[in-house]
């Protein structure tokens, strides 16, 4: 039987010149995808990044194809619950990269909590 997981990854090893002091080393995604179990959610959602990314980023300003770690996988017991973000979180340090990490789990509160 099949559920849906939000899987939260982690690109690196993309060249991204930002013109400033310190380059982009990385960036954060999240996704929501249906799956029989944890390790399917992941493929899934990794080829779904792969390919946006692919068909985006890399095809229009060559930032090269990143490596995916997986940072968290959390099954969705709540449909009240938001949608995690897929926007792309770029950072430039484990601090910045810390601070997204935080604001994409609170993105994925319910929507009738209070920020």
């Amino acid at each position: 039987m099949s559920r849906y997981y939000d899987v939260v990854l982690c690109g690196t090893g993309i060249f991204f010149d930002n013109y400033a002091e310190t380059p982009i080393i990385g960036f954060l995604t999240a996704r929501r995808v249906e799956a029989t179990d944890e390790a399917e959610a992941v493929k899934l959602a990794q080829h779904h990044v792969l390919v946006h990314w692919n068909h985006h980023y890399n095809a229009q300003h060559k930032l090269g194809v990143p490596t995916l770690k997986v940072t968290k996988v959390t099954p969705v017991r709540k449909w009240l619950n938001r949608t995690l973000n897929e926007d792309y979180f770029f950072f430039d340090s484990e601090a910045v990269k810390t601070e997204h990490l935080a604001l994409i789990h609170h993105s994925a509160r319910p929507w009738y909590r209070l920020r």
